[in-house]
């Protein structure tokens, strides 16, 4: 039995470390898209592909900038970052998703819908950003980094 949750915790861990970031995306952009389907009515199929764009555009410009026009390659965290960097998230998609509120009442109409999927993905991105640099100072701090992850 013993045996069994280690394997139980090494899943979690796996679970938790492969889609963190990738699981707080897809909350915030869940959850901008229901902002603005009531702060811009009507959601419309037009406006709900606006959304869509504004999401792809707004991740590709973010990863084209990082990546120096896609040439470079980012190098990686280590996984306990990674772990106390989610444990953030909230923040990250609170902003992210705080934004396309404001939008949605701020501009209203067909604009809110492109801008809330762009400006809510730059807020998510950014904020986990910062997250995750706090988590790696954080560790340093305290020593919980090993040395090749520095």
């Amino acid at each position: 039995m013993r045996r069994f949750g280690e394997h139980y915790v090494r899943g979690l861990g796996m679970a938790t470390r492969n889609n963190g970031l990738a699981y707080g995306y897809s909350i915030t952009a869940t959850a901008s898209f229901g902002v603005l389907y009531r702060t811009a009515p009507p959601g419309s199929v037009a406006r709900i592909f606006l959304f869509v764009l504004g999401n792809g555009v707004g991740f590709a410009i973010v990863s084209g900038l990082v990546t120096q026009g896609f040439r470079r390659r980012v190098d990686r965290e280590p996984p306990v970052v990674l772990a106390l960097a989610t444990a953030f998230a909230v923040i990250s998609t609170s902003v992210g998703v705080g934004i396309a509120a404001l939008v949605g009442w701020g501009v209203g109409g067909w604009l809110a819908w492109i801008l809330g999927g762009v400006l809510s993905t730059w807020a998510y991105l950014s904020v986990a950003a910062l997250e995750i640099a706090l988590s790696r100072g954080l560790h340093e701090a305290v020593g919980d980094v090993s040395p090749e992850d520095r």
